[in-house]
């Protein structure tokens, strides 16, 4: 059992022989030229068909991520513009709440004031009216004593004396 193995030949070429000294690795003949344009062609159909829409998909997906970057760093800055204007609005608003206090601090201490100066004058309106009540007193306790005095020296007087002075 022999297996013989035979090479075809293209149609209408003729076979010549190989001899190394002069003839060139690679012999340009029609084969060549319908390759070339079989190249072309394949090249023409995969470009239309497969490389311009992958480099399609590439393109849009580097113009998203930019796009992406892009957003990302406007809504940074838009968050550091939205939290300083809310740490001045925080501290205006701490700000308006001290001097509220103050202003409240400040009208309770006069109106305290008031109070105070108002009650001295009524306490010293009342101790004068206490004081003219007492020497009022005293003076009718001294008239009722030296009278009383008068009296009194008057019956010790009898009394020492033995008869009714007076």
């Amino acid at each position: 059992m022999g297996v013989e193995l035979r090479i075809a030949r293209p149609i209408g070429l003729k076979q010549k022989r190989i001899d190394s000294k002069n003839d060139p690795m690679i012999s340009l003949d029609y084969s060549v030229v319908y390759q070339i344009v079989l190249f072309l062609i394949l090249w023409l159909i995969l470009s239309k068909v497969l490389f311009r829409p992958y480099l399609g998909l590439l393109e849009e997906r580097e113009r998203r991520t930019i796009g992406t970057q892009h957003d990302s760093t406007d809504l940074e800055h838009e968050g550091a513009r939205l939290r300083a204007q809310y740490e001045e609005k925080i501290a205006q608003a701490q700000a308006d709440g001290y001097a509220a206090k103050e202003a409240i601090l400040q009208e309770a201490g006069q109106q305290r004031e008031r109070v105070l100066n108002q009650a001295r004058e009524e306490a010293m309106g009342m101790l004068e009216g206490v004081r003219r009540e007492v020497e009022s007193q005293i003076q009718k306790e001294r008239q009722f004593a030296a009278a009383e005095v008068r009296t009194i020296a008057q019956e010790m007087a009898s009394k020492v004396l033995g008869r009714n002075v007076g």
